[in-house]
């Protein structure tokens, strides 16, 4: 069914994903952290320098492991902020619907101005897929629309999908943009970075880039140095993987009086304390003293007696990280950029079968290779078929049209690693379900009342080999 369109689209997608101009970045959805309240993404590719992603699904986070669902009346978003000058050229979406329904709408937005829109649809029909593809097969099918978009006027941006009116659902794996980056811009992996903890034994350096933490929070500003004199704090649940842009990074510098320092966010301001308790930027002393000790960092204002940076979480107010002549408040740790993660690539990939014999009647039947290691980052799959007239497949959904053989294929996105299985189709028998996989094929030991049976695809029998009576 359109199988000559969706292979044309496909086409169309591996053209733009491979021309020389365009760049290309995916995010896989991995989990909802129930705690930071944040969607888990699995990047790969490039980004624009600073830039940052993050996911929303409010349905989804408040229904366990449903984090990718997108039910009727719902919406899903991928929120993109620093791609200002960026231009998309197309987004592949990884999805499967619910069953035999489901709807799905896009929108993409800059700032306040709406660039493009597609109302909700069946994704059955040929404005998406073109047939269902139920969850219960756990494979997603890939769905690429070409876009010629204005490039983003702003630094905020959104790509969001919008359930339908009618009962049923999609479900979202992930999204892929394929784009032309702003002139003169300059791209990075998006993958976080790796900070390491100082101790008493470690050695400060100018321009170390430093994050202030503790309890799971970091330093960040919203409006706390404006309107209390602090600083506000975000969830960062790993300092392992820090690519919040919210988190301030500060550069450390050395400062004119000897065994000072000086402490410049990535917005080029430094921090320094005008009174006792009052923090602020760009004014007062802004030379510290740090002392690094197992309990914490010891951050003091040079040569005044306005308190020492501590970290504070009432049960009646906002954590936050201040200045206290207390000293019953615990100190903050200093982390230290170390190394950008690394993605991690596939080592191998395989199919559990060699051949697979299915009937034309069962239509469709799903496929999947095993991926090692199970934490590769971009799991994205190229599939083929060596005989399209006999079976078309896509995301491991495979539509089988006539009678015949043919090859499946399935290989990792950089080519490293790929698997084949050959296929039979044999002529419709009136017989639903006649695939069979290795595993059904063993004959197990069952209980019926006193008796020990061994039960096969073709009955029961007694342990002596004898057919069990009714069988």
């Amino acid at each position: 069914m359109n199988i000559t369109r969706r292979i044309g689209m496909l086409a169309v997608a591996l053209a733009i994903c491979f021309g020389a101009e365009a760049a290309e970045v995916v995010y896989r959805i991995v989990e909802y952290n129930k705690n930071t309240g944040d969607f888990t993404l699995a990047p790969s590719g490039s980004v624009p320098k600073g830039s940052y992603a993050y996911f929303v699904n409010d349905y989804g986070a408040t229904t366990g492991n449903r984090y990718n669902q997108i039910p009727r009346g719902k919406e899903a978003s991928l929120m993109l902020e620093g791609w200002q000058g960026c231009a998309i050229r197309s987004i592949t979406l990884s999805m499967c619907s619910n069953n035999q329904s489901g709807q799905l709408g896009l929108s993409i937005d800059c700032g306040e101005e709406n660039l493009f829109t597609q109302k909700p649809t069946d994704f059955a029909s040929d404005a998406w897929f073109g047939e269902w593809v139920s969850k219960d097969l756990n494979v997603f099918v890939d769905i690429t629309r070409s876009l010629n978009l204005p490039a983003f006027s702003t630094d905020e941006a959104s790509i969001t999908l919008k359930g339908g009116t009618q009962e049923g659902s999609v479900y979202i794996n992930a999204i892929t943009i394929d784009y032309d980056e702003a002139p003169g811009a300059e791209l990075e992996s998006p993958m976080g970075w790796a900070y390491e903890k100082l101790t008493k034994k470690s050695t400060l350096q100018p321009g170390d880039e430093l994050i202030i933490y503790r309890n799971r929070c970091a330093a960040t500003d919203i409006d706390g140095i404006s309107t209390g004199h602090y600083l506000d704090v975000t969830p960062l649940a790993s300092t392992s993987d820090v690519s919040n842009p919210d988190v301030l990074r500060f550069t450390l510098g050395k400062a004119d009086t000897e065994d000072a320092w000086t402490l410049t966010d990535q917005y080029n301001r430094q921090l320094g304390a005008s009174g006792k308790q009052a923090l602020v930027w760009d004014e007062g002393t802004m030379q510290w003293q740090i002392s690094l000790g197992y309990d914490g960092a010891t951050l003091t204002p040079a040569s005044t007696g306005y308190g020492t940076l501590r970290f504070n979480a009432p049960a009646e107010s906002y954590a936050r990280f201040a200045l206290y002549t207390s000293k019953s408040l615990p100190l903050p740790y200093l982390y230290r950029k170390d190394h950008q993660l690394q993605p991690v690539t596939a080592r191998s990939l395989s199919f559990d079968e060699e051949e697979i014999t299915a009937s034309l009647s069962d239509e469709h039947l799903a496929l999947h290779p095993t991926l090692m290691p199970t934490s590769t980052t971009d799991q994205r799959l190229r599939w083929s078929s060596t005989n399209e007239a006999v079976a078309s497949v896509n995301g491991g959904y495979v539509s089988m049209l006539s009678a015949g053989e043919t090859i499946i294929t399935a290989q990792t996105i950089d080519g490293s690693c790929q698997a084949s299985v050959k296929l039979i189709v044999t002529p419709t028998t009136g017989i639903v379900s006649t695939h069979t996989h290795a595993s059904s094929s063993a004959s197990r030991k069952i209980i019926a009342g006193k008796q020990v049976l061994i039960l096969s695809p073709n009955g029961k029998y007694a342990v002596n080999g004898a057919k069990a009576i009714g069988e």
